[in-house]
């Protein structure tokens, strides 16, 4: 071996150098270890280039895993996460709060953090709606309903008497709205295994008739419900079918008719024997295609009365739909907006509206009139005073359509005459022609008022009866239009 300090040559079993005396094991080792990395560098070579890159990129993925598991650890959020877990899955009755301790300290840590909180809140919700989820499922007894209830019961209980309704944790409005979802279930399910364990079928009936639609046990009940009550179900769907089996020619109008008629009777006899037939597919199935139809039929007839103008009748028409309906219902409130939809066409009243001048014989009225058992909610009225008399309006050019009827009073004497004109600024826009007690007279009036400041209505009469008379004409439901 030769020395790396002189370059003598020592014997190869020298511990040092013969000449200068450096120590020869230092160099031994050395050489040995450059001899080993050589080896690896050329057994390194020789490994293909794909299973190099597959190693390396195993050792990427193995490094990026470390860092994120440690990223992971020391993320707030993922321990909320693992501390709610811990105390659902370890929760008894008599369980301590050392998870709830460990998430209070986390929210005391991050206080003031609102982006770092509403994570943390985000997450705390989505744990505890899955708790709630996963209570909706088929156990195998009641005993095991039991337990589960209890125990979410229990844990929600804690969890907002320990953070006192914390917005970040569990507000007092979720923690009463899971509460109720889960009792809600929770009665739904013990009504079913006190079903399927009762000794007669009508008490099955009345425990399944309790289970909701939404509970993981609804099927089950609906069918036996449906099949328990079978011919008293096809007897009421024969008659409430018969009631909607109209013409081919049916307007839209008897059409809704016949079905506010069939959602009526569906109402009436919804019990049979005491038995409440409306918790079966059946009943449901026919109630809600009754009002569906309703409401279809409603904005059909809504858009023909709409087209004449005639929206007092549209809003009376939903009003009359809405009635025949569940007010807590989806269709209810579908017409609801369509009513609001229609409150803004609604017409003005011309008695509404200032009164320039008028003449003695004439008067309206908002309270409304009875004439020939027909019920009219206002009207203009003009007396039989053997001379012309009139009313005069302000419309301040607001209006294009004045629409109203003309009605003839009672006890009109045979030999009465008269015509009803009316200006717009003077200018004659309509001459009903002779009224008599019997003739045909055209009495719908739909005039175009555009452009009209002042609206004059005459009633033109040589007729004048002997004293005091309650001879009239009517014009009533009298209606602008903008």
């Amino acid at each position: 071996m030769f020395c790396s300090k002189c370059g003598t040559k020592n014997e190869s079993n020298a511990k040092f150098c013969e000449k200068c005396g450096n120590k020869l094991e230092e160099e031994k080792k050395e050489a040995k270890t450059k001899s080993k990395s050589n080896e690896f560098k050329d057994k390194f070579k020789k490994i293909p280039k794909k299973v190099k890159i597959s190693i390396l990129i195993a050792i990427v993925i193995i490094v990026v895993a470390i860092i994120a598991l440690v990223i992971l650890l020391s993320n707030p959020v993922k321990k909320v996460e693992d501390y709610l877990t811990s105390y659902h899955d370890n929760y008894t009755s008599n369980y301590g709060n050392k998870e709830l301790v460990e998430i209070g300290d986390i929210l005391v840590k991050y206080k003031g953090n609102e982006d770092k909180l509403e994570s943390i809140s985000k997450q705390i919700n989505n744990t505890i709606n899955n708790w709630v989820k996963n209570f909706n499922k088929s156990y195998k007894d009641a005993d095991e309903l039991e337990e589960a209830y209890d125990k979410l019961y229990g844990i929600l209980s804690e969890i907002n008497k320990y953070f006192d309704g914390l917005e970040y944790v569990l507000t007092d409005e979720d923690y009463n709205d899971y509460l109720y979802e889960i009792t809600y279930l929770y009665r739904s399910k013990r009504s079913y295994f006190y079903g399927i364990n009762a000794s007669s079928d009508l008490s099955k009936y009345n425990y399944f008739a309790e289970v909701i639609a939404d509970d993981s046990y609804y099927k089950e009940a609906q069918e036996f419900i449906d099949n328990y009550l079978k011919e008293e179900l096809d007897d009421l769907k024969s008659s409430a079918d018969e009631l909607v089996t109209l013409s081919d020619n049916a307007t839209n109008e008897e059409i809704l008719e016949a079905y506010i008629s069939q959602i009526e009777f569906l109402e009436d006899n919804k019990y049979s024997n005491s038995i409440d037939l409306s918790g079966t597919q059946t009943y449901q199935e026919l109630y809600n295609n009754a009002a569906s139809k309703i409401v279809e039929y409603t904005k059909k007839v809504a858009e023909e009365l709409d087209t004449n103008l005639e929206t007092n009748e549209v809003m009376n028409l939903i009003e009359e739909s809405m009635d025949a309906l569940d007010y807590n219902s989806d269709e209810y409130a579908e017409l609801e907006e369509l009513k609001t939809s229609y409150e803004d066409k609604l017409p003005d009243s011309l008695i509404s509206k200032y009164l320039v001048s008028s003449t003695w014989g004439t008067n309206h009225s908002s309270y409304g009139t009875t004439i020939d058992d027909q019920e009219y909610d206002s009207y203009v009225s003009f007396s039989f005073e053997g001379e012309t008399v009139s009313r005069v309006y302000r419309l301040n050019n607001e209006y294009k359509t004045l629409k109203t009827t003309i009605v003839r009073g009672p006890n009109w004497d045979s030999d009465f005459t008269g015509e009803i004109i009316i200006y717009g600024d003077d200018k004659e826009l309509y001459r009903s022609g002779e009224i008599t007690k019997t003739n045909e007279i055209n009495a719908e009036i739909n005039l175009d008022i555009t452009g009209v400041d002042d609206l004059k209505i005459e009633f033109v009469t040589t007729s004048e009866p002997d004293g005091w008379t309650s001879f009239y004409i009517y014009l009533v439901e009298p209606y602008l239009y903008k």
